[in-house]
């Protein structure tokens, strides 16, 4: 009976021993714990997921993706995920917001917010994200008009200022070219801009000068005949030009300087005023000519009608004395007749019947003449200078 009780206890230890290992693997666990996509593996002999997260010093906020849930009983070879929230001060095209989200990285964050990757990001899209706040500005793409060279092309960029695009477009402001906007001013989608190369070149070219004329009237020589006393001789000048070109298209020409190389030489020639009697006889005028005193008064009065006065009856006397001496009848062989010195004559016509010998017809015709060329009488006696005639 004694032997009987002793195996029988001896079976209940064995049996106990037996059962220890089976009892011990329900308790200690080994689980997988993913977080923010960093895994490993441990072991643990905590019954719930909260458990296992707490014991490895983890603490879950409402921003944080957990599966399973907090209170989920664990097994040998369950998988914990954990995703921890991060906060994203995002400032999209100049307006700010702030987004929570569980993505490790900037690049699966803009993503899973629908961001497209041709957006301009402040930060790189590789770099993982800390668990404080990230600060983000990110630039949509926006689509402008550029017109350079005549040529227009349409242009998608995220810059912020016309410059910024323009340096990325390898157009280097620091060379000669007008803008249509400033280089500050801010991108606006649909916006037109022209860039317009300016060139500035200096010319120089080698011109004639005409020789001056000066007109000696005579009675000692027949009418119709003309001596050179002196003969005349172009000069030469060189002129120096600033010229301004817009995309290759000269747009301006601006006379800068003018240096006389060679001064031109006057000729001076002699006209016969006498008239023979076959002379007279043939074009003996109707009505005597008046004193170039009277031609004068004549003129100041004219010149007064149209607004001129002072320094223009200056140039206009100057003028004439230099044309005929003020004589309604000078006569030039190449056909020039009268005060003002019309080529030819009959074009004073124009003015009135009587132009062979009426000095107001031929001065009125003059007039009319010097505002339609040169605007006014100084502004002809300022070409007379240059060429000798007008």
């Amino acid at each position: 009976m004694l032997r009987s009780v002793k195996y029988g206890i001896n079976g209940a230890v064995l049996a106990g021993l037996v059962a220890v290992p089976a009892i011990w693997s329900t308790v200690d666990k080994s689980v997988h714990l993913v977080v923010d996509g960093k895994g490993q593996t441990i072991q643990t002999t905590a019954q719930s997921v909260g458990q296992v997260l707490h014991t490895k010093g983890y603490r879950v906020s409402s921003h944080d993706l957990l599966a399973p849930a907090a209170s989920a009983h664990i097994a040998n070879g369950t998988r914990i995920v954990l995703r921890r929230g991060r906060l994203l001060e995002l400032t999209v095209d100049g307006q700010t917001t702030r987004v929570w989200t569980t993505a490790p990285t900037v690049s699966e964050a803009l993503a899973e917010l629908g961001y497209s990757s041709t957006d301009f990001v402040s930060v790189s899209r590789a770099q993982r994200l800390p668990l404080g706040t990230t600060d983000i500005a990110i630039r949509t793409p926006r689509t402008v008009t550029l017109i350079r060279s005549g040529t227009s092309e349409q242009v998608s960029t995220t810059d912020t200022t016309v410059g910024q695009m323009l340096a990325d477009l390898g157009i280097d402001l620091s060379s000669a070219y007008r803008l249509s906007a400033k280089p500050t001013d801010a991108i606006v989608a649909g916006q037109v801009i022209r860039v317009q190369r300016v060139d500035r070149r200096l010319v120089t070219r080698m011109t004639a000068l005409p020789y001056p004329v000066r007109k000696h009237y005579t009675a000692t020589l027949s009418a119709g005949t003309t001596k050179v006393l002196a003969q005349g001789k172009a000069g030469q000048a060189k002129i120096t030009y600033a010229l301004v070109f817009i995309d290759g298209k000269m747009v301006a020409r601006t006379k800068v300087s003018s240096v006389v190389v060679a001064a031109p030489r006057r000729q001076v020639l002699s006209i016969g005023t006498k008239e023979t009697q076959t002379t007279t006889a043939l074009n003996a005028p109707s009505q005597p000519a008046p004193s170039p005193g009277t031609a004068k008064a004549i003129a100041r009065d004219l010149l007064a009608a149209r607004g001129w006065g002072g320094v223009q009856y200056d140039c206009l006397v100057t003028l004439w004395d230099h044309e005929s001496s003020w004589n309604v009848h000078a006569a030039n062989p190449s056909g020039a007749y009268g005060i003002p010195q019309a080529l030819p004559g009959y074009k004073m016509s124009t003015a009135g019947p009587d132009w062979q010998d009426n000095a107001t017809t031929q001065i009125k015709w003059g007039l009319g003449y010097i505002a339609s060329r040169y605007n006014t009488p100084c502004g002809a006696w300022s070409l007379w200078q240059q060429q000798g005639w007008y």
